[in-house]
Order: structure tokens, then C-alpha cells, then sequence
């Protein structure tokens, strides 16, 4: 749903709206992030600076180090959601409950409720894209059902 948002999001206002970006970009590094298992420092092949300035659009303190593009977050999610499905089918259930400890954070759980966690973070952030897409646009992707 993440995907077909970013997809759907016009080029025009992509360098714009930089909300959008902001949200779509914390989506991908994150997604991204707790996927890592064991947990490793929040890293990003789209690199970012943390910052104790946050821009206006900005929606928290890791401002990516330019406005990258649909495309290039659109890879990144697609790697992403690839890196997930082969995780998720191939994990033992040993390996779902083995313990997750964030490096710099406080996180603690198991992996199996990890996956949850991203899930309902991912999904938090499409219905966010997906209301900032209607606003922008009077329109935005049908619900998904199921994934392809």
C-alpha cells in the first residue's frame, strides 16, 4: 500500500509537498531498520543526517541528505518488502522468538512481534500517504487486500 501511494504521488509536486517525501522516506529506513536481525545502528543505502533541526515537512530528526527520488524509494521499499517475505518464510520458530534489542534505543521484543510492530508501523504511515495523496490530488489507490 506504501508502494502504489509513492507510485501514485505526482513528479510535480514530489519536490514540492515535501511532506510526502519526509513520510515516505521515514517509511522506507524504517521498514528497513526492523528488518535487521540481529538489530544493528539505523543505517540507510539513501543516506540521511540526524539532525537537532528538523525542516518544516520533516517528521522527525533523520533528515535524509537530499530529496530522493519517487523511484529511488520506491527501490528501496521493494527491496525492503522483498528482504521481509524471504525473512518471514524462511525463519524458524526459534528464530521468531528470539529476542530483539535495539542497539541505540530501548526496544525489546520478541521477533515475531518485531514483524507486528513493523507492519503496524508501515500501515500507520500508507494511511498518512494516503490521506496526504487525496488531499494533494482528490484521489488515492484503492485498498489493497491482498499482497502480490
Amino acid at each position: 500500500m506504501v508502494i502504489n501511494a509513492v507510485s501514485a504521488y505526482p513528479e510535480s509536486l514530489w519536490n514540492t509537498e515535501k511532506k510526502f517525501f519526509y513520510m515516505s522516506y521515514h517509511v522506507a529506513i524504517f521498514l528497513d531498520y526492523y528488518l535487521a536481525i540481529p538489530a544493528g545502528p539505523l543505517s540507510s543505502p539513501l543516506p540521511f543526517t540526524l539532525s537537532d533541526e528538523i525542516p518544516v515537512d520533516g517528521i522527525d530528526d533523520i533528515v535524509p541528505n537530499r530529496i530522493y527520488s519517487k523511484e529511488e524509494i520506491e527501490a528501496y521499499l521493494q527491496i525492503s518488502r522483498k528482504k521481509c517475505h524471504d525473512l518471514i518464510y524462511n525463519m524458524t520458530e526459534a528464530e521468531f522468538a528470539q529476542q530483539w534489542v535495539e542497539v541505540d534505543g530501548n526496544k525489546v521484543m520478541p521477533v515475531f512481534e518485531l514483524f507486528l510492530y513493523n507492519m503496524r508501523h508501515v500501515q500507520h504511515h500508507a494511511a498518512q500517504l494516503n490521506m496526504l495523496l487525496r488531499k494533494d490530488t482528490g484521489d488515492a489507490p484503492r485498498w489493497v487486500r491482498a499482497a502480490r
